[in-house]
């Protein structure tokens, strides 16, 4: 005797063969090559300062095949056809760095010997000056670099969430937690969308992350590249770590708000509480 399949049945296994194919992680489906994810098309030139950096060249790799990307640094970003030496602590140089460019992403991580408070001070600077240039040009994105470092040291037992309170432990983290709120200020005066990404360690020459805490190459440009061409952003804070097995940080957040989906997953157990 042969059975029939309930007809609402049949059509809910219709309607799902008819959805694209899709890899399920611990956030939810992630669209196969991300062909598909929504972005802003009138944002195709981008301003990567800090291009010559671990994480610029990571960006500069992944992006530069299908966005017009221009470079700002203190030494010279072979990488590039449009690649511009200077300081982004003078207002000028980046004035003229963002003219033509529809979004920029600031790396600019300032550290030299005088010591960290005026390092500090110095990034400030330099965050400001890029948002008052994106401002006066006319850009309509910027994606700034914090770190996960800004939460402080909780415990590996509690999970990291965008509503945990700041814990700066150090000026480097503090200066992180004020460029986040200027980039709010600017966001909420100016129109102009925002995003940090708060991000974790990388290394250029391992692509596979190890620990939660890692955030690979590949993934960088990922997170990067949808924090500055998805559609509709005002103002948000997304974690930069790849995905893990162990789920210590909120990365479903990113998920929603700018559809960023890691690729690189690390294979590593929680420790046991």
């Amino acid at each position: 005797m042969t059975s029939r399949i309930p007809h609402a049945v049949l059509m809910a296994l219709i309607l799902a063969a008819a959805q694209p194919a899709a890899v399920f992680g611990e956030g939810g489906a992630v669209p196969t090559g991300q062909q598909e994810l929504p972005r802003d098309p009138t944002i195709r030139r981008i301003l990567i300062t800090g291009a010559a950096g671990t994480v610029g060249s990571a960006l500069v790799k992944g992006m530069k095949s299908r966005y017009q990307i221009r470079g700002l640094d203190l030494r010279p970003v072979p990488e590039l056809e449009d690649s511009m030496v200077g300081d982004v602590r003078d207002f000028e140089t980046v004035l003229k760095a963002t003219q033509g460019m529809d979004a920029v992403i600031h790396l600019v991580n300032i550290r030299t010997n005088r010591g960290d408070w005026e390092d500090c001070l110095d990034n400030l600077t330099a965050t400001r000056n890029v948002l008052e240039a994106a401002v006066r040009n006319g850009l309509r994105r910027v994606a700034y670099s914090s770190e996960t470092g800004v939460l402080g040291p909780p415990p590996e037992t509690v999970r990291r969430t965008l509503t945990m309170i700041p814990r700066p432990g150090s000026y480097y983290s503090l200066g992180k937690v004020f460029a986040e709120n200027l980039g709010h200020l600017y966001s909420s005066r100016h129109g102009i969308g925002f995003v940090a990404v708060r991000i974790g360690r990388i290394d250029r020459n391992s692509g596979a992350p190890k620990h939660p805490h890692d955030l690979s190459p590949g993934d960088a440009a990922r997170v990067f590249e949808r924090a500055v061409v998805h559609p509709g952003v005002k103002y948000e804070i997304v974690f930069g770590v790849s995905d893990s097995t162990w789920n210590l940080y909120d990365l479903d957040h990113g998920r929603q708000v700018i559809q960023y989906y890691p690729q690189d997953k690390s294979q590593i157990e929680p420790p046991a509480r």
